[in-house]
């Protein structure tokens, strides 16, 4: 009886240790960076700059990867350009009209927001843009392009004799920040533990998609020239169109010629 208890004490240790490298004994958090497997269901965006490829976390966040899909599948985004560009941060599409304010879901009004600790705005991510106020996604999204990401804000919070246990955020993930680079302050754990003695807001972004291919791509339509903050003043006084001219929008369209889904087939 003594062997058999002490070997389901063992067996109960060792489960516990495999669980602390897990979140809540679920995923991992460097699943994101994981390759699908054969069958699953991915998306070529093919745009004016070149391909790239991105997979999806379709149980994580299952509403915002149908509202994508069946978009992509309609010619919804067919010709649609990427509207807002940030260099080191993101490029945004998404949106018809091409000026951030249009787009719908297919839903016919807007969805919940679907976070997961697992899954973050880390470099590479697809998630959904909103308007700034939580479940307000419709058909807009983007893809984050930081690279070098300080996580010594967060570190330094985490020490701290004054932040409550429960909103202290895993070192694992930011140590993946700090790998991987990524928009640590979109992160809805980290913004939480930031705005802990504000009591602002937290962000929150749906990250339901992952580029596993031509992130060169990404990187090079993040690095076209946008127009300043200062040329949009100026147009707004000259009554320009301001579609035409908005801070962040490219001077040349990228557009975004169509969007295949298909099947992930390892080579």
């Amino acid at each position: 009886m003594k062997t058999i208890r002490k070997t389901g004490i063992c067996f109960i240790l060792v489960l516990t240790v495999a669980c602390l490298s897990l979140v809540g004994c679920g995923k991992s958090y460097d699943y994101q960076f994981s390759m699908p497997n054969k069958g699953d269901t991915i998306a070529i965006f093919k745009t004016s700059m070149g391909d790239f490829t991105v997979r999806f976390f379709e149980k994580e966040a299952p509403k915002a990867v149908e509202n994508f899909v069946e978009h992509a599948k309609a010619g919804y985004y067919d010709g649609v350009t990427f509207h807002r560009v940030i260099e080191d941060f993101m490029i945004q599409g998404g949106d018809p009209e091409g000026t951030g304010k249009g787009g719908e879901s297919i839903y016919g009004e807007e969805f919940e927001d679907e976070i997961v600790s697992y899954l973050s705005p880390y470099r590479g991510a697809l998630c959904m843009a909103n308007r700034g106020a939580d479940s307000t996604n419709t058909s807009q999204f983007f893809i984050v392009t930081c690279t070098d990401t300080d996580v010594s804000r967060a570190e330094r919070l985490n020490k701290s004799d004054s932040t409550p246990k429960e909103n202290k955020v895993a070192q694992e993930k930011l140590d993946l920040y700090a790998e991987k680079g990524g928009a640590i302050w979109l992160d809805n754990e980290v913004s939480t533990l930031y705005n802990l003695s504000t009591g602002d807001r937290a962000n929150k972004h749906t990250v339901f998609g992952q580029v596993i291919d031509g992130m060169d791509v990404v990187d090079a339509i993040s690095q076209v020239p946008v127009y300043s903050e200062e040329e949009y003043i100026d147009a707004q006084i000259d009554d320009k169109n301001q579609t035409e001219v908005m801070e962040n929008k490219p001077k040349e369209d990228v557009i975004i010629n169509t969007i295949e889904i298909t099947e992930y087939s390892p080579s």
